[in-house]
This record gives C-alpha cells, sequence and structure tokens, in this order.
C-alpha cells in the first residue's frame, strides 16, 4: 500500500470560528479531507467508543463520562460512574466495550485512582442501563501498582478475540526504573479477564498477584493500542522522554526496554542511557524523535479513504512535531510508511477512533475540546 495518497500539508485551512468544516482541498492524488465538527463543548476529552446504535460514549479527564445521541452532546453526564482522582495527568482515561456487548451492555472505563499518596489506573466495568443515562452494577476489575505521582498512567483498554482485556500503563515518572521489574505494573500492558482474572496463559500468570497480570514490560506511558484481529497482532505506541517516542508489535513477554534503551534523553537534555539497544530487548516499529506527544490510535479497516485500508491513525498532541494526525502505512504487518495529516490546522488530537460509517473520529487534546469527523470532500 504505497504512499501514493499523500495529503499535501496545506490540504487544511481552518474557517472562521463558526463550527464549520475546515476547507479541503484536492492534493496530487485528487483526494480531498476535511475536518466536520461533531461536538463541541467537552472539558479534556479522553476517551471515546461508539454503541452499536451508532451514539458515541466518551470520557472527560475531569470525570465525567458523556454520550452523543444522534449526533448531538448530551448535556447530562451519565450517572453511576467512579469517583476519580482528578490532577494533573489523571482522571477519567479509556474506554472498551464488552465482546458481547448487545447481549450485556457492559462498558469499561479506566481511571485514576486516588489517594494522592498512594494512587494507580483503576478499570472498572459497569451495565449501560436502556436509557444510557447511567451505569449499573459499577465493580473495580483491576487497580494497578500504586506510587504517589501525578504523571504517566496509560489507560487505554483493548479487547482480544479470547475475550481477554489489555490495560496499557505508565511508569508514573519517577518510578521508571521499575519498569524493568516484573513484581509490579509500572510501566507495563497487562492482560485480564473481563471479569478481572488473571489468563492462564499469561507469561508470568504462576507469580500470583499484580506479577500475574504483566503482558509485557519495559514501557514509559502507553497512551494508544490497536488489535488486527485478522492476524493476531497488537500495536501498541508510548511516549518517550524528550524525544524516543515509540511505536511497537507487542508480543507477550517481551522487554521493550524503558528505561535501560531509549531515542530520547531527559527533559533537561541529560542523557538516560546511551544504549539505544540491548540484547533481549525489542526496537520500536518506528521511534519519532523529535517527539510527536502520540495519543489514541486506530487501525483502519475501512474502505471509505482510498487506500488507507489496514494502516494505524495516531493522535499527536502538543509534542514538538505534534498537532497533526500520523498515519503509518502499513504492508503485510511492516511498517511501509508514514506521512503526517492535518498538520496545517495546528490541532493537538487525544483520541482517533473508527465509526460504524466507516470514517475516523478525532477527540483534541486541550481544555476546549472538540470531536471531529474526517470526511471526504464531493468529488475526490
Amino acid at each position: 500500500m504505497a504512499l501514493r495518497f499523500a495529503l499535501a500539508a496545506s490540504a487544511l485551512a481552518l474557517t472562521a470560528c463558526n463550527g464549520g468544516a475546515t476547507t479541503p482541498e484536492a492534493t496530487s492524488s485528487g483526494v480531498a479531507v476535511a475536518l466536520t465538527p461533531v461536538a463541541e463543548g467537552l472539558e479534556f476529552p479522553w476517551g471515546m467508543v461508539f454503541l452499536p446504535n451508532g451514539d458515541m460514549l466518551v470520557t472527560e479527564r475531569e470525570g465525567r463520562l458523556r454520550i452523543l445521541r444522534d449526533g448531538a452532546l448530551d448535556p447530562t453526564p451519565i450517572a453511576g460512574t467512579p469517583e476519580a482522582y482528578v490532577a494533573r495527568q489523571g482522571g477519567y482515561l479509556g474506554l472498551a466495550l464488552d465482546p458481547a456487548f448487545e447481549e450485556n451492555r457492559l462498558v469499561y472505563l479506566a481511571y485514576s485512582k486516588g489517594p494522592a499518596d498512594a494512587n494507580g489506573t483503576a478499570v472498572v466495568r459497569g451495565r449501560l442501563s436502556e436509557d444510557a443515562a447511567r451505569l449499573d452494577d459499577v465493580e473495580e476489575i483491576f487497580l494497578s501498582s500504586t506510587r504517589d505521582t501525578t504523571l504517566h498512567y496509560g489507560g487505554r483498554l483493548q479487547f482480544l478475540s479470547d475475550g481477554t482485556l489489555i490495560v496499557t500503563l505508565g511508569d508514573g515518572f519517577r518510578y521508571m526504573q521499575e519498569a524493568q521489574n516484573v513484581e509490579n505494573t509500572h510501566g507495563k500492558i497487562v492482560r485480564i479477564n473481563s471479569d478481572g482474572s488473571v489468563p492462564a496463559d499469561n507469561p508470568n500468570a504462576a507469580a500470583g498477584g499484580l506479577a500475574a497480570t504483566v503482558y509485557s514490560h519495559g514501557h514509559r506511558n502507553v497512551q494508544g493500542i490497536a488489535y488486527d484481529a485478522e492476524t493476531g497482532a497488537l500495536y501498541a505506541h508510548e511516549h518517550g522522554p524528550k524525544g524516543g517516542d515509540e511505536l511497537n508489535l507487542i508480543e507477550p513477554g517481551v522487554n521493550y526496554g524503558w528505561p535501560s534503551i531509549t531515542y530520547g534523553v531527559n527533559y533537561d537534555g541529560t542523557i538516560i542511557t546511551n544504549d539505544t539497544e540491548r540484547e533481549g530487548m525489542a526496537q520500536p516499529m518506528v521511534q519519532w524523535v523529535p517527539s510527536i506527544a502520540p495519543s489514541g490510535m486506530a487501525l483502519y479497516t475501512g474502505e471509505a479513504y482510498p487506500g488507507w485500508t489496514g494502516d494505524l491513525f495516531i493522535g499527536a498532541m502538543n509534542g514538538p512535531r505534534g498537532q497533526k494526525l500520523v498515519r503509518i502505512d502499513l504492508e503485510d504487518g511492516a511498517v511501509a510508511g508514514q506521512e503526517d495529516l492535518l498538520a496545517d490546522a495546528g490541532i493537538a488530537y487525544r483520541d482517533v477512533v473508527q465509526g460504524p460509517d466507516g470514517l475516523l473520529y478525532l477527540a483534541t487534546a486541550d481544555l476546549d475540546g472538540t470531536i471531529y469527523r474526517l470526511d471526504i470532500a464531493p468529488g475526490s
């Protein structure tokens, strides 16, 4: 799948502040796209998931679960959700629907849970009422190792074909050395059953406790996850320090290196390690220096955008090379190239999902949050 459908950096220019779409321009391939706002007035939107009827659930980091009904944002948050520890990067995070949602209506929510001196990433599940006004029977199914920081929670959720749930985590910033210690969940990706129990085939299942949940380790702050149900490939991206953001192919029991190897440095420019590779530690599929500040990721399986089927789309926030949508061109599971989309719009994106209409939806990363649809211009 060659990059013959590149979008020129100048393809998008924002219209006046009237809530209208961005103005599309034809590219050299003849394809033109535009961002159309579908919901505004959100506070730090973080995670999105579509319900089977086409409505959308979205988390606000400030500790609210909202719903878009028929394209309109319900002003009343969904009731029955847990209280989050809202501080800096903490709050409500990612969402997932149970694979059997149409029968059981179970929704899974990741969030930061306090107190300040011992907080971590928790996952709860609850039953969405028929009118989608509240979560009932809410129960906690996972709580990470705790820390006393307000940074690097991870928080993305992804079900696999076998019904197990992947939970991405962060290293808590000051606990980065613990990313190499498989006895805790700092800097890990974990795998649990939908009820929170441990799958018998986890790499460390025999260890018991939180160690038994660890699926892969050596991560810094994993904020994007995508799964190819046809091939079984699991992709994740994580924030590096100053430079060194990574896209990885996640495999059970593998060490992804942080902080023993990295392509980045400390924020003050000091060296974390001189090594970018070591035996027994996986190399990234893609690494970004300077950082793009990645968040959210979708594996596109639709056919609305010519040439994009099977590619990864990553939201980039306010990093040195951020405020854009990054397309990773995959061919047979390998990276064939990448391109930056929407760069001229100057928008930081927190999440990206595919809708039931086969189009991509993007949530912005900042306080005054908007959800956009990526439309194809008529005649393209």
